[in-house]
């Protein structure tokens, strides 16, 4: 999963978006690349923190210019368009991202949201894509498989029922997994790369099901499979497929 200056990064799907921003964006500061971190939807207050200053508005051109004063002296930022209650930040326009992308630097997008759950069933208006995004990131926690459909394994369990064929209660496998996955990827640009992050993945037993993950991936086209101990580790320890 490479990414450059320039990309525009939507990371959708359940169970470790937000550690995979954090480590990226860490990685990306580490090569001095600028990193913008934004949520479409909602991201919690206590992540955007480990981030860098957060800068919010709801204008997007007070937005802009706070994000390039910020990055001109700084690695990493994050935008959003109001402090919420719950200690959350609000979402930013998907149509503003592409201005906001900083200069040489790359921006991290949670565009979806799933309650903390490690899959979910990503109804019909979801994910909140930005507008130019130039890579799509469907994670999912491993952790899910082998539980049942329900609502603490599942972040809308009946939607889920709907895309995999797995009715409530009943065991998810791995080919419902992946399904649930796809469905993140499925309208997505048409230039956009897609790729699948698999967390909660340690060596044995989850790696030979992650494995199994992948291949049901690779046979939908999606070949670009990372599987990572996030968000158990952090850092977390990163496989490539």
């Amino acid at each position: 999963m490479k990414i450059g200056a320039g990309d525009i990064v939507a990371f959708v799907g359940a169970g470790g978006k937000s550690s995979a921003i954090l480590q990226i964006a860490r990685e990306l500061g580490e090569a001095e690349v600028p990193v913008l971190v934004a949520p479409t939807t909602k991201m919690s207050l206590s992540e955007a923190e480990r981030v860098g200053r957060i800068l919010v508005s709801e204008d997007k051109e007070e937005l802009r210019a706070e994000v390039a004063d910020a990055l001109s002296g700084e690695g990493a930022a994050v935008a959003g368009s109001a402090m919420l209650s719950k200690k959350r930040i609000g979402g930013v326009e998907p149509t503003w991202i592409p201005a906001l992308v900083p200069d040489r630097g790359v921006a991290l997008v949670e565009a979806d949201g799933s309650r903390r759950r490690p899959t979910k069933g990503t109804a019909s208006h979801e994910p909140l894509l930005p507008e130019g995004a130039t890579l799509v990131v469907a994670v999912g926690g491993l952790r899910a498989l082998g539980e049942p459909v329900d609502e603490e394994h599942v972040h809308r369990p009946e939607v889920f029922s709907e895309i995999t064929g797995i009715g409530p209660g009943h065991t998810i496998d791995a080919p419902a997994f992946a399904r649930a996955l796809l469905a993140g990827l499925r309208n997505i640009p048409k230039n956009a790369r897609r790729a699948a992050l698999l967390a909660n993945v340690e060596p044995g037993p989850s790696m030979a099901r992650a494995s199994v993950v992948a291949r049901e991936l690779w046979r939908d086209g999606v070949r670009d499979v990372i599987l990572s101990s996030l968000p158990e580790e952090s850092p977390g320890r990163v496989w490539v497929l």
